[in-house]
């Protein structure tokens, strides 16, 4: 799982979408919608991710080494509407608790690392709008640029440089685009999404690229009419959040062990108690994990987050 995306890739739209839809963005899903943002504003999350089955051509394998990964990330972001229902930008980093348990020669060894990521600059553009009664379909131009703030040369007791996955930033200015696409027609909502990573070298080492793509439907579950403005709503989703990875490089050497195709199912709830405030809480769990060579595929990723507008 790139990590990186999914902390970097968060939506930057406010709880309320639309005042005739009331329908709130999707919980990792991007939205079309730039609204909402009048002023400053603030969104966190919690993400926790467990690794501990070992892949070999997608099939488990037993682990010598029995290696589990644990990664919690609180991501800090702050939107801001530049241009009033036509651009967004905003600033975000994540802090970044990683931890890996192996057992080596008999003895059990962790090697960890705690502290803020790379920083994430973001923006949002809104290239289509149409609008009818109770539905409106928008398409949205998202890109990004990751700065290299993160530590990316932390070392175990023993002066050894951590395995790159545990260091909190990779070192590069790696930058992003895609396209945003929402319809939303009643209480039915549909957002689906689009986005390349390029990623650089640093230090001789280069992640390699990922195309992440997602597919969410909405469902307002209360109220089943919406017509005083503001008041309290419910939705339910169900997502399918993919990434497909191509291979890292050191040097002029591919990493065989590295990329490959990944896809989760992801239901959530997000309740909207008043115009400024969203609660929101889902699981992504893993249907299809095809990796290149042998890697540690994900056992689920848990997420509760909270969206809350400063006016």
């Amino acid at each position: 799982m790139n990590w990186k995306a999914l902390i970097l890739g968060v939506g930057l739209s406010g709880p309320i979408a639309s005042t005739a839809i009331a329908q709130g963005p999707p919980i990792h899903t991007e939205t079309a919608f730039v609204t909402g943002l009048n002023g400053a504003a603030f969104r966190t999350f919690v993400q926790t991710m467990k690794k501990s089955k070992l892949l070999k051509n997608g099939s488990e394998i037993p682990d010598p080494l029995d290696r589990e990964v644990r990664v919690v990330a609180i991501p800090l972001m702050f939107p801001y509407e530049l241009i009033p229902n036509r651009l967004v930008v905003g600033a975000g980093v994540p802090y970044l608790d990683k931890a890996l348990h192996l057992n080596r020669d008999g003895a059990k060894q962790t090697l960890s690392d705690q502290g803020f990521g790379d920083l994430s600059l973001l923006a949002k553009y809104q290239l289509l709008q149409r609008d009818a009664p109770h539905r409106t379909t928008r398409l949205t131009f998202k890109g990004g640029l990751k700065l290299p703030t993160g530590d990316h040369r932390e070392t175990d007791g023993e002066g050894n440089p951590l395995p790159r996955g545990l260091q909190l930033g990779t070192g590069s200015v790696d930058y992003s685009a895609g396209l945003i696409f929402t319809h939303s027609t009643g209480r039915l909502g549909i957002n689906a999404d689009a986005v390349y990573w390029f990623n650089k070298e640093a230090d001789g080492f280069e992640f390699g690229d990922a195309l992440n793509y997602d597919l969410a439907v909405g469902y307002r579950i209360h109220p089943s009419v919406y017509q005083t403005y503001p008041s309290p709503y419910a939705t339910v989703y169900l997502e399918a959040n993919g990434q497909f990875g191509w291979k890292d490089r050191a040097g002029r050497q591919i990493a065989a062990d590295s990329g490959g195709h990944t896809l989760f199912l992801s239901p959530g709830i997000q309740y909207v108690p008043f115009r400024s405030l969203a609660l929101e809480a889902s699981v992504q769990i893993p249907v299809l994990q095809d990796l290149n060579g042998t890697q540690l595929g994900t056992n689920l990723v848990f997420k509760t987050g909270i969206q809350w507008l400063v006016f």
